[in-house]
């Protein structure tokens, strides 16, 4: 164990193409070399925060033995160049590796790890496939960026692009070449949209963001002018060629991160290929990246066993480096420990999902599930025949608003549990629900809706929400998921405009979950066509995103379907 950390301040890296990129290097004591752990962040080496508490303390490494090397990506803090998220990380991290085994204190041996952002560079270089890269470890990320951090089935995850467009800006005022008045007054309305969050946000058209592009951030642009899987996104997706991601993995995550997908994706993309270790606690994703260790999640507080933030995350990271760069005996294998919600206890399994039996709770009413007074129920007996019709009006100026669930935009609102009780009365919201459990319903594995629905509009969204009722009325949100219609046969291509009013089959996917009802609480599934600001509304017009104004947009007039041959159902992944 090393006592002396000795700090390596400012080097320079250069790039393929003559880029600087700012590093900084912890060596343990002694003249090695040194197995060597890389993270390539967003942010400041100097920020304590971005360090030292987000996933991995470079001086805890250094006390089991590892040189830590902490470079700033391009176009942030003390590197050169623009900042254009994403698109050189490939190539910059390779460059970085490539300097990083060629030093004098490194054995040959890489692990990388990051978290969000720094967690996607540490994929990008992961991908590389190369035999150095031992092993890595990633927190809160995405892998596909298209369908996973910038779009979900179609819909644009507009209250995180958002913030986190925005959240970056103010780096990149500080870096223009602009007079001292011109960087003040750019300051003074950065400052003001930051306070006015929820407005911006609110904006019509969506791509109205004239102040990211006059300070030259102009990665929401392209975002929305690339709504479509192409070779844009083709080139940062890190799913496109698993088979290169050979490094063991150690992935942790939250059941309410917004990047809860992508990891479950990157488990199944990777798995085939290499060991990949998943740890899925009950958080959101400021839980675990907040200085102080923390169990609360929204309204509900888990208690001093589900504690994550820093204190969980290094002995997890130090073991997986140990065991892959190291081969120690630290018992960090492949497999899944997931928080099971409901029951609160941990769990283990070597896969995920764990066996279960794919089981359908189908809707039902007499045409007047709207709201949670409405008569729409859950059963496990299909339809047998014509059933009424459910039906509801979607008013894109009237959305329904975001009530936490799996978000991430701390400016416009918070993320995690809350009762949905105030959004279940909405008329535009469609309520089914079990009877009381007698026993307990235990689920775990990927959640989907089978919806049966029609519109009247060419292009409209219908979304999904699971719900576990306590006997006390509390409805907490456990899942939640949308289907963009032009999306609805696959995220990676355009399917034909609707058929007014002609029954269609949507798969609203509400990701993976694991969860225990308990006996005398009841299930419920809430059914709309909005979930605001978390996604852009979709203004049911069947144009390009980002050009609808707010006159433009147009009342969507939905009906769900549950008969004989159109039946809705609810499909869980439960316990066998």
């Amino acid at each position: 164990m090393s006592s002396t950390v000795r700090v390596l301040r400012d080097l320079k890296v250069t790039t393929r193409d003559g880029v600087a990129l700012a590093t900084d290097v912890y060596l343990p004591e002694g003249d090695g070399p040194f197995p060597t752990l890389v993270s390539r962040i967003r942010g400041s080496r100097s920020a304590g925060f971005i360090v030292g508490v987000l996933l991995l303390n470079p001086l805890e490494s250094v006390k089991r033995g590892y040189a830590v090397v902490v470079q700033e990506v391009r176009g942030r803090s003390g590197s050169e160049a623009a900042w254009h998220p994403f698109v050189h990380e490939t190539a910059d991290g390779e460059d970085c590796l490539n300097w990083v085994v060629d030093q004098e204190w490194c054995d040959g041996r890489v692990g990388v790890y990051g978290t969000a952002y720094s967690a996607s560079t540490a994929l990008y270089m992961t991908a590389l496939g190369r035999p150095e890269l031992k092993a890595a470890a990633v927190l809160g990320t995405g892998a596909d960026i298209h369908d996973g951090w910038v779009y979900t089935n179609g819909a644009f995850e507009l209250g995180w692009n958002v913030y986190w467009s925005y959240m970056t800006l103010s780096e990149s005022i500080a870096r223009l070449d602009v007079d001292d008045e011109t960087r003040a007054a750019l300051k003074a309305e950065y400052a003001e949209s930051i306070r006015k969050a929820g407005e911006v946000a609110a904006r019509l058209p969506i791509s109205n963001h004239p102040l990211l592009e006059r300070c030259g951030d102009i990665q929401f642009k392209e975002w929305l002018e690339h709504p479509d899987y192409d070779d844009y996104w083709r080139a940062v997706d890190v799913l496109a060629q698993p088979e290169r991601l050979k490094a063991p993995m150690l992935s942790i995550v939250g059941w309410y991160d917004n990047f809860l997908k992508a990891h479950f994706d990157l488990y199944r993309a990777l798995s085939p290929h290499a060991p990949h270790r998943v740890v899925c606690g009950p958080w959101e994703h400021t839980n675990y990246v907040s200085p102080f260790s923390t169990s609360k999640t929204g309204e509900i507080e888990f208690g001093p066993d589900a504690l994550c933030g820093v204190n969980l995350s290094t002995p997890l990271c130090l073991d997986w480096f140990d065991r892959w760069l190291l081969g120690a005996d630290t018992g960090a294998e492949g497999g899944i420990r997931y928080w099971q919600m409901g029951a609160n206890d941990w769990r283990e399994a070597e896969a995920w999902p764990p066996p279960h039996l794919e089981t359908r709770l189908y809707l039902h009413s007499h045409g007047a599930a709207n709201s949670l007074a409405g008569d729409g129920v859950l059963t496990h007996e299909p339809p047998v025949g014509e059933e009424h019709t459910d039906r509801f009006v979607y008013d894109p100026l009237d959305p329904v608003p975001t009530v936490l669930g799996k978000t991430l935009m701390p400016t416009i609102a918070y993320a995690g549990i809350a009762d949905q009780a105030e959004v279940e009365e909405r008329a535009d919201v469609l309520c089914y629900t079990s009877v009381p459990l007698e026993d307990p319903l235990v689920v775990h594995g990927q959640i989907k809706v089978e919806l049966w629905a029609s519109s009247s509009a060419p292009d409209t969204d219908f979304t999904a929400k699971l719900v576990d009722v306590a006997p006390n009325g509390y409805a907490m949100n456990l899942a939640d998921g949308i289907v963009r219609a032009r999306y609805r046969e696959s995220v990676k291509q355009r399917s034909l405009p609707l058929i007014p009013d002609a029954p269609t089959l949507f798969e609203i996917d509400l990701w993976d979950l694991a969860h225990t009802f308990m006996p005398g609480h009841r299930v419920r599934l809430e059914i709309s066509s909005s979930n605001f600001p978390r996604f852009d509304r979709n203004p049911n017009t069947g144009h390009e995103i980002g050009v609808d104004g707010e006159a433009d947009v147009v009342q969507a007039h939905q009906r769900v379907f549950h008969t004989l041959e159109h039946p809705s159902a609810l499909v869980l992944p439960v316990a066998s």
